[in-house]
């Protein structure tokens, strides 16, 4: 779209109205948060939550498939697995290419003692969006495939 004669402001203006980057990178953060504080007495975030879910759902993985399925940055990835296996929720074999990655017997214990605390996560999160948000969240997910 091109806006000749606009100033910088009135362009600014015009992105922060209509830009969808924005607000999903807004969104992110703030369901984000609602998990993250649910999950806070466990030690975890959402983003290692994610991790185990993926690992507990595929199997063992690579740091580059549960990137790919996950849609997560390569250094993302690797710093998050790395915090995990220093808490002992997953283990990390292998090096470079070759790494495995797996979860624990912490991690799966981790996983069932935080579901109670995830679920009231899941509950604030759809009172936030409605039925109908989470609906459309869903779908756009399903079809873009991203997740485990």
């Amino acid at each position: 779209m091109n806006t000749p004669g606009k100033s910088a402001n009135e362009i600014a203006e015009l992105v922060a109205a209509q830009c969808i980057a924005g607000r999903a990178r807004r969104l992110n953060r703030v369901i984000t948060g609602l998990y993250d504080r649910a999950l806070q007495p466990y030690g975890i975030k959402i983003n290692q939550a994610s991790i185990l879910v993926c690992l507990l759902t595929i199997g063992d993985a690579s740091p580059g498939e549960i990137g790919a399925r996950l849609q997560m940055e390569k250094s993302t990835v690797s710093r998050t697995i790395d915090r995990m296996a220093k808490s002992g929720w997953i283990q990390v074999t292998g090096k470079g290419p070759g790494q495995i990655v797996r979860v624990t017997e912490s991690g799966r214990q981790l996983m069932v003692d935080c579901h109670e605390q995830w679920q009231e996560a899941q509950q604030r999160a759809l009172a936030l969006l409605g039925e109908e948000g989470v609906s459309s969240l869903k779908a756009i997910a399903d079809r873009l495939r991203v997740g485990c």
